[in-house]
């Protein structure tokens, strides 16, 4: 991909979604699954736990998501 990184992006938030796993036998746990997408990026989730989630807390992470995407180098090979 290796796309310029900028200081703001403009995101189009999908979906949010609460999830309950068990990371541990019998102790459920609610993950926000956030679904979005950004400027010449395919769509993209991430999960932030229940109790850590705030408006801030996501855009945080969407930022570092997109950031560590953009600096990703797509594998190419021949079939």
């Amino acid at each position: 991909m290796s796309k310029q990184i900028k200081a703001e992006y403009n995101v189009t938030v999908l979906s949010r979604e609460d999830v309950t796993t068990y990371p541990k036998l019998n102790q459920p746990m609610i993950t926000v699954i956030v679904t979005y997408i950004a400027a010449g990026l395919p769509p993209h989730s991430i999960n932030i736990p229940k109790k850590e989630w705030n408006i801030e807390t996501e855009k945080k992470l969407i930022k570092a998501d997109i950031e560590k995407r953009l600096k990703a180098v797509p594998e190419t090979y021949k079939v």
